[in-house]
């Protein structure tokens, strides 16, 4: 009469888990299991059990607003934490995640008001009328900074006084 053995290699995914096998195995490793063969004698059956890994991956991600959507396993049109699963090359989970971060465009406004011989205004160059002009640069966080200048120009005034005096009446103060 004589003994037997088997051996068994399985390779499994974290989410396969637990195994089951004589048992319930819930880690990787080498577990051996004794019975008795049809001849009476020893069956020792061993299991080697290999977890694969799955797999992580973070992304953090600055943009500015001209610059949604963002594309990244879809169209993202907002900031916000966003995951998508997927298989590695091991056949198991690969879980990636993006931070999204979108920076802020910043504006300003300047009203100002000035007489015609004031004319030309220097505001990001020359400005030699009324009107309202925008000046678009970058901010510190590189995104736009839109400047816009509301410029008015007031308008002169004149008035005419007629008199009539006679010679005795000069000098005329005025």
């Amino acid at each position: 009469k004589t003994n037997t053995t088997s051996t068994t290699n399985v390779s499994i995914c974290p989410s396969q888990l637990p195994y089951n096998w004589n048992g319930s195995r819930t880690t990787a490793g080498t577990y051996t299991y004794t019975t008795t063969n049809s001849q009476g004698c020893d069956s020792v059956a061993t299991l080697n059990l290999t977890v694969k890994t799955n797999t992580t991956s973070t992304t953090n991600v600055s943009i500015c607003p001209s610059q949604l959507p963002y594309s990244w396993n879809g169209s993202r049109t907002a900031a916000g934490t966003y995951t998508y699963t997927t298989t590695n090359s091991q056949g198991c989970d690969s879980l990636a995640t993006l931070n999204l971060t979108v920076k802020t465009n910043t504006t300003s406004t300047t009203n100002v008001s000035i007489c015609p011989s004031q004319l030309p205004y220097s505001w990001n160059g020359s400005r030699t009328a009324a009107g309202t002009y925008t000046y678009t640069t970058t901010n510190s966080q590189g995104c736009d900074s839109v400047a816009t200048l509301n410029l008015t120009v007031k308008t002169n005034t004149t008035s005419t006084t007629n008199v009539s005096i006679c010679p005795s009446q000069l000098p005329y103060s005025w």
